[in-house]
């Protein structure tokens, strides 16, 4: 599936999947943009391929204008065949989360620098994109990675998805320890995230989420934009 790059059906798309983030009741999202955003190939370069990441980035930076002052913030981290890989965050609530020591001492064992935001992104995209068998790039290829020099994995790659990429979503410490020593089995409930303790509390939180959701898309589809929706929500 491909999905039109213009403000209006971008936009409808970031409401959908990060009202919480909008809301300020979630420090980050993350979604999928359906499209071809790299080669299955692998050979780089393809002109078709490069004028839809330059239209995307084009209206992520128009979304970046409105939202940033608001102190939310929005980038691709991995192209892919499939689509591009989008996170909107808000930095600060975010660095919050991730100075928490269970979030950061699980994360240094990884490789993450969690007192530098940029560089741990870096860093979480150069592990998706290795953990992708050669079809992704990374699109955070501004700034250092430990991994920026490792040999690329090939087609027999085994490399497994970075599921600490929950702490990056702000989900439950407990949660995201549980799910990675457990590797995503023997949950109680399977909402937002996967839930290993406190059952009622992330169904309520299911629930706030929902309800936001649903809030937030009636008062865009009313005309609101994004920098007026976010701050309907405050």
């Amino acid at each position: 599936m491909t999905r039109t790059i213009d403000i209006p059906t971008f936009q409808t798309t970031v409401v959908r999947n990060c009202s919480p983030t909008l809301a300020g009741i979630k420090p980050a999202s993350l979604f999928t943009y359906p499209g071809p955003y790299a080669n299955q190939n692998e050979q780089p370069g393809n002109p078709h391929i490069e004028a839809r990441r330059t239209r995307l980035l084009a209206v992520i930076a128009q979304c970046n204008r409105e939202l940033e002052p608001l102190g939310i913030h929005m980038s691709v981290l991995v192209w892919r065949p499939c689509g591009a890989l989008i996170y909107v965050y808000r930095p600060a609530a975010l660095m919050r989360y991730l100075s928490d020591p269970r979030a950061a001492a699980a994360l240094a064992t990884e490789g993450y620098d969690v007192c530098n935001l940029s560089a741990s992104l870096v860093h979480l995209a150069a592990r998706i994109t290795l953990a992708s068998s050669n079809v992704a790039e990374s699109a955070c290829d501004s700034g250092p990675c430990v991994l920026a020099q490792n040999e690329a994995c090939d087609k027999s790659c085994a490399c497994e998805f970075p599921h600490e990429i929950g702490y990056f979503l702000g989900y439950p410490y407990e949660d995201v320890h549980q799910f990675i020593a457990q590797h995503g089995e023997n949950y109680k409930v399977f909402g937002a995230w996967k839930v290993y303790s406190n059952v009622e509390q992330a169904l309520a939180t299911f629930d706030a989420y929902r309800a936001c959701t649903q809030y937030l898309t009636y008062i865009y589809q009313q005309g609101c934009t994004l920098e007026q929706l976010v701050q309907a929500a405050r």
